[in-house]
């Protein structure tokens, strides 16, 4: 079902449907990258052999917007990371908003390469799911990174919530953002 994932071009990325061909990069950039998985929460660590085929697996059988639109951003070519609108219903706090997740390999931090996808994302998403006034995300509270990358896109701390993160094997407190459609468009057109 993936195959209806629209192929996103920005200045600099192309955002694509997942392959089964990138489970190497996945396990590579993600699986294996304690400073990658640590921020996650549904990551198993210590990697487990087919965790990166099982979740592409998955993917290609999910609806982009039922489900998950889980797009592979790539640089000339290369998967760099991985930016995903879930459906409404998968942030129990704003169960109404489709949820913005992201993860980029450690060599392609600090390159604006998650805005610029997350931007891409977030017009798909606010499109694919018409109705929704906002998008969200939640980010842990200790993820400095991540949150200034989501307030530089518009996001804006609406709470706090406690996730279970398996590569850390225990609770974190996470903060959950919100971004409103208005501000979503007024951002876009001042970029």
């Amino acid at each position: 079902m993936s195959a209806r994932l629209p192929t996103l071009t920005t200045r600099r990325l192309v955002l694509r449907s997942l392959e089964l061909g990138d489970a190497a990069a996945v396990e590579n950039l993600a699986g294996r990258d304690f400073e990658i998985a640590r921020w996650m929460t549904s990551f198993s660590w210590p990697y487990q052999a087919g965790a990166a085929e099982a979740f592409l697996e998955a993917n290609a059988a999910a609806d982009p917007v039922a489900d998950e639109a889980a797009f592979g951003v790539t640089l000339g070519g290369v998967l760099i990371g991985v930016v995903a609108i879930e459906a409404p219903g998968d942030l129990e706090e704003q169960p109404d908003c489709p949820t913005l997740g992201y993860w980029f390999g450690r060599p392609f931090h600090g390159f604006g390469y998650a805005r610029e996808a997350a931007m891409a994302a977030l017009e798909w998403g606010f499109e694919a799911h018409g109705g929704c006034p906002a998008i969200a995300a939640r980010v842990f509270e200790e993820n400095k990174r991540s949150r200034a990358v989501l307030r530089k896109l518009g996001f804006r701390a609406v709470g706090k919530t406690v996730r279970y993160a398996k590569p850390l094997d225990r609770k974190i407190d996470n903060i959950v953002m919100r971004l409103e459609r208005g501000d979503f468009e007024t951002g876009r057109k001042a970029a």
